[in-house]
């Protein structure tokens, strides 16, 4: 082996890519492409998320470098990757409504407007809250493009004889990393076109839908424990169908219908780092459900700290989870 060696096609590994391309260091990608959470991702940045209406972990630092990021690579590869769109918080009923109220000073920095009705939504009657900040990212193109570009740049200065392992789900499941406690989930995506509907908010109730373009919509996700499989099943999309039908009563097509599994080590907070046995190899996993908002930012730590000795944050070591966890 010569050089740094990246196991891994997805986010993890292309974001690991992008920093060690832009101090000019050589590496190689290995792994399947095209399968995989990351293959899979609708790409949904959403500054508030679930039930409870929790701000997103470390979301201010986080979020900032992610645009940086996108902005850099974007310019490079001439795309614009993260499209910022208001994500529009469909109150289920007068509870949530209540609940976001009791909340609403504490999330007031990611409020935009607030509505008591939401009169062109179905099922608006408890109206809603429009979160700032969000949007989505072009997952599957900027993964496309980024390892095209890798491949035509061609090779840099040799860098340290490493590898970094960035395999998600297939390296929690097995391999040098594999001790690692976690909690994998499947999720499941439809891609539906709605020409009537003309909808250009992220709606989020009970699941969301995101506006692609050409009249086209990814909506989710499910979560499903026990079938650890990349296939998508009819039952995953018996309850795609009812989320969309729950968004709007316009007629829709079904142009896709895509899973993957999530690589979940605790909750969905990076986890990287040196093998404890083996200086010579490194983990950046855990990615789950937000790998394009904490990816960027997690990455050029462990770059840094493989390229120049920089130390790891504690609450993101590997080491201390897995000392705290026994």
């Amino acid at each position: 082996m010569e050089g740094i060696t990246i196991h891994g096609c997805g986010l993890a590994g292309v974001f690991v890519g992008w920093h060690l391309w832009q101090r000019g260091i050589s590496f190689r990608h290995v792994g399947e492409r095209g399968v995989g959470a990351s293959w899979a991702a609708a790409g949904l940045v959403n500054p508030v998320t679930g039930k409870g209406m929790n701000i997103s972990w470390r979301i201010d630092e986080f979020l900032e470098e992610m645009r940086e990021f996108y902005l850099d690579a974007g310019s490079m590869l001439g795309r614009h990757y993260f499209k910022e769109v208001p994500v529009l918080r469909v109150f289920a009923g007068e509870k949530e409504r209540r609940k976001f109220e009791a909340k609403q000073s504490e999330l007031e920095p990611w409020i935009g407007d607030v509505y008591s009705v939401l009169t062109d939504v179905k099922g608006g009657e408890s109206g809603g809250v429009e979160w700032q900040g969000g949007g989505w990212v072009d997952v599957r193109g900027f993964l496309t493009d980024s390892l095209a570009f890798f491949k035509e740049e061609g090779l840099g200065a040799p860098g340290p004889e490493v590898e970094i392992f960035c395999e998600g789900t297939k390296g929690l499941q097995g391999g040098e990393f594999s001790y690692l406690p976690n909690r994998l989930a499947k999720g499941e995506i439809l891609e539906v076109e709605i020409p009537d509907w003309k909808e250009e908010r992220i709606l989020n109730r009970r699941g969301w839908s995101i506006p692609i373009g050409n009249d086209r919509y990814r909506v989710g996700a499910t979560y499903e424990w026990d079938d650890l499989t990349n296939e998508p099943t009819e039952a995953g999309r018996v309850k795609l169908e009812a989320l969309v039908r729950e968004f709007t009563d316009l007629p829709f097509v079904v142009r896709n219908h895509v899973a993957g599994v999530r690589p979940i080590v605790r909750n969905s907070e990076p986890v990287m780092g040196e093998h404890p046995d083996d200086p010579k190899k490194f983990l950046l996993n855990g990615l789950g459900s937000k790998g394009c908002l904490y990816g960027p930012k997690v990455a050029k730590q462990l770059v840094e700290h493989i390229l120049d000795g920089r130390g790891i944050e504690p609450e993101l070591s590997l080491h201390s989870f897995s000392n705290k966890n026994g």
